[in-house]
């Protein structure tokens, strides 16, 4: 990308400029063009007093689909094969984030593909990019996605994404308040559990001590002790009755 901010900034004509981007939109390694949006350069060819068609085929493979172009082909250039492709891609991508579950119906037609297999290799292709990661269930005619690079953004919604997050991060938090309730009921709740276990246990010993002293364990007593005795009480008393040596 630095190469071709370089060679834009040190165009000396509007042509010059434009074989630039020309080049840039025909690059298979770039598919993010903010930078070069924001380059003074480029920016010349939006407030001209015309503004030139490549900055609009510029503005079009930063933010738009094949839908896009489709529809206001006759105010823009003509794509090369390469840049018709490098688009499909990235309308691919602006599918993949609006939903996970892709028809194939809904893709042969979104990207204008011939037949099912282009639409196939297309996803794939895209895939190998690094700009997708899918499954093509070719059974039920579906492309599931599990991961999709983002796009550049337009300024003008970056408060909307803002807002979103606010949004998201309001119920994270509004979430992690209630187990942090939740885990601390429940260690308390433990606490007090563990607390009446022992005051049970001690009470045990006692009355054996005391029945020990008089004779004997009566068998009432040693009936009490096994039935109401559970094994979480059990193991305490034996864990207390250890300590004890």
């Amino acid at each position: 990308m630095d190469s071709y901010l370089n060679t834009l900034h040190a165009a000396a004509t509007e042509s010059e400029a434009v074989q630039v981007i020309q080049r840039l939109l025909e690059d298979e390694s770039i598919y993010h063009f903010g930078r070069v949006l924001d380059s003074p350069k480029a920016r010349e060819l939006a407030t001209s007093e015309q503004p030139n068609a490549y900055w609009s085929l510029l503005e079009l493979f930063s933010f738009g689909t094949l839908s896009d172009y489709k529809a206001a082909s006759t105010q823009l250039p003509e794509l090369t094969e390469r840049q018709l492709e490098k688009l499909k891609h990235l309308s691919l991508v602006s599918l993949a984030s609006v939903s996970k579950v892709l028809p194939y119906d809904d893709l042969i037609r979104e990207l204008d593909c011939a037949h099912e297999q282009q639409m196939e290799d297309l996803v794939i292709d895209t895939i190998y990019k690094g700009l997708l990661s899918a499954k093509l269930d070719q059974q039920r005619r579906l492309v599931e996605v599990e991961f999709v690079v983002g796009r550049d953004v337009r300024r003008g919604d970056l408060q909307a994404i803002y807002d979103s997050l606010d949004k998201w991060s309001a119920v994270c938090e509004k979430e992690l308040n209630t187990l942090t309730v939740g885990v601390n009921t429940a260690e308390q709740e433990l606490v007090s559990k563990r607390a009446k276990e022992r005051e049970f246990t001690f009470a045990l010993q006692d009355l054996h001590m005391e029945h020990a002293s008089s004779g004997g364990e009566p068998e009432s007593l040693a009936r009490y002790d096994s039935q109401y005795t559970s094994s979480e009480y059990q193991n305490e008393e034996r864990r207390t009755g250890a300590s004890d040596f």
